[in-house]
């Protein structure tokens, strides 16, 4: 049955169309790869965070190379199942892959979670943001939703299961903010904090290892997100346009990855600070990522529409025609020049091409090249880095400092906390065993600072804090190895 008839039908049962189409093979769902933009972008945001330095503080000596296991066998038997499955997804020569042992490097494993924010590829539906209105995905322009089932069917973009399933993209999402925060998402602040403290507190060295590697992991998944803010089509909800026109998903990430890869993605711009994690994405005074981006860059779905034009048909009415057509105020249309007709030009923007168009001589075309791809590119990639690697540093602010005496321990919160915390101090013996120690649960303050007297037979004394303050939730950490 032809793709036209089909849809003239679409107002049938879905329930029976899917019936008689799962007699047919599929191919696999069609979406954004992450890889390697994403995996490069966060490498090159690691490397300009001070991330290597703060493991190197927790006895991690070789910080960002640090070999670390992730311990599936601690996982109950469901979610071993599921994080197997998706490690077992990535690309084995992307670098972010471990070994059959479940160990690899610590920055590897932040790259891995980058990763893995967007597998499987539906988690990606909650990546947008509107910085104006805050929302995320939501399709009210678009197909209704049985249409848009449909489409992907039709374009090879779902199979049936994932459908009855609820599992394929709806063009519906939560915003990239209440994403981070999302209880449901196992690569959300939330579980970077919860593990990050437990990477210090639990009992079993594999047990506190394991929890790294999982604080790790979330760390990658909140900076893919943010990474997602610095493109197009995430911050103007046009997933429509950007991804459902082509077979082969988004024009400009496909550009960025045949042209740039992952080993030739630019270097971190200078790691922005901002003063809480959502400006970091979008904020009132116009600086947050989603905002920088929206403004200043068409994606393929929301460039102006193609204007008409006869012999007469003045410059001023097609840029004010083109200017009703658009979906945001910025980028807006100026001066346009519509002569020679066949020739190509570009509207410009802060000394980068955002726009590409052309008179035909019966319309005036707009379009994205790979000319405005490049620009993009140049402008954003590097931007982009700045962002995370800010985001990353905002993560780790709070420090705590322990300094070794003769027979004591001095615990100080330093850092760029503005407030204190709950302070928990462990002992671990000789077995790498830890225990908390009873008694010293404490409020410290910033610059204050509490004595520990180490029992007989510690071989190390570690403290973690959690806090929150102007900046959000936080939680910082030290071990000291006692002699």
């Amino acid at each position: 049955m032809k793709r036209s008839s089909l849809l003239a039908r679409a107002r049938f049962n879905l329930a029976a169309l899917m019936g008689a189409w799962a007699m047919f093979s599929h191919p696999a769902a069609r979406a954004y790869e992450p890889a390697p933009t994403h995996a490069g972008l966060t490498e090159r945001a690691v490397e300009a965070s001070r991330l290597h330095q703060v493991l190197a503080h927790l006895g991690r000596p070789l910080g960002l190379l640090e070999p670390l296991h992730i311990g599936l066998d601690l996982f109950d038997r469901d979610e071993r199942r599921a994080w197997q499955a998706r490690l077992d997804a990535l690309d084995p020569a992307g670098g972010y892959r471990p070994g059959p042992d479940g160990v690899q490097g610590a920055g590897e494993w932040v790259m891995a979670g980058a990763v893995l924010a967007k597998t499987p590829p539906e988690r990606g539906a909650n990546h947008f943001l509107d910085p104006a209105t805050g929302k995320g995905l939501h399709d009210d322009p678009g197909l209704s939703g049985l249409a848009h089932s449909l489409r992907l069917l039709f374009d090879g973009g779902a199979s049936v299961r994932s459908l009855a399933a609820g599992t394929a993209f709806t063009l519906e999402g939560k915003s990239a903010l209440d994403w981070i925060w999302s209880p449901g998402n196992d690569l959300g602040v939330p579980a970077f904090l919860d593990n990050w403290e437990r990477a210090i507190s639990l009992a079993e060295p594999r047990a506190r290892e394991s929890a790294l590697v999982r604080a790790l992991l979330a760390l990658g998944g909140v900076m893919s997100v943010l990474e997602d803010a610095g493109q197009p089509a995430f911050v103007r909800n046009d997933f429509r346009g950007a991804f459902l026109q082509r077979d082969d998903g988004s024009a400009y990430e496909q550009f960025v990855a045949e042209h740039y890869g992952r080993s030739g993605l630019p270097a971190a711009a200078a790691p922005v600070s901002r003063p809480d994690i959502a400006s970091f994405f979008a904020s009132a005074d116009g600086k947050g990522l989603a905002n920088r981006t929206q403004r200043r860059f068409f994606s393929e779905g929301t460039i102006p529409a193609d204007v008409s034009i006869e012999r007469d048909t003045k410059v001023a009415d097609v840029v004010r025609r083109a200017r009703e057509s658009l979906n945001f105020s910025s980028p807006t249309l100026s001066l346009l020049v519509l002569r020679p007709a066949q020739s190509r030009h570009y509207l410009a923007l802060e000394g980068h091409r955002v726009l590409a168009y052309e008179n035909t001589g019966t319309q005036v075309r707009f379009f994205l090249d790979d000319a405005v791809y490049a620009d993009m590119a140049r402008t954003l990639l590097p931007e982009i880095a700045g962002y995370a690697a800010g985001l990353l540093n905002h993560l780790l602010r709070a420090r705590l400092e322990m300094t070794l005496a003769e027979t004591s321990v001095t615990v100080r919160l330093g850092g760029e906390v503005k407030e204190g915390g709950a302070l928990r101090v462990f002992v671990e013996d000789g077995s790498g065993r830890r225990r908390e120690l009873p008694g010293n649960a404490t409020s410290l303050a910033p610059g204050g600072e509490i004595t520990v007297s180490p029992p007989a037979g510690a071989r190390k004394l570690a403290a973690v804090l959690r806090g929150r303050d102007a900046g959000g939730s936080f939680v910082a950490a030290d071990e000291v190895t006692l002699p």
